[in-house]
């Protein structure tokens, strides 16, 4: 089985825009659309992630600048 290649914040942004524009343009079937809704799912938590990451990076370049 391949490996998934893991996208960055701006490419998972981009596609979960693809997606949306998609559903609301769209014929989707049912089918389809669960697959939209669990890649959506996926990319979602790899944006979170990537901000929670961020978000700790600078806390603690703040809290190195305070010390």
């Amino acid at each position: 089985m391949a490996k998934k290649k893991k996208l960055g914040y701006e490419e998972s942004l981009h596609k979960l825009e693809e997606i949306l524009n998609k559903v609301e343009n769209e014929d989707i079937p049912i089918d389809q659309l669960t697959a939209y809704v669990n890649e959506s799912m996926e990319l979602l938590k790899n944006c979170k992630n990537m901000l929670k990451n961020a978000e700790n990076r600078v806390e603690s370049a703040f809290n190195d600048l305070e010390e």
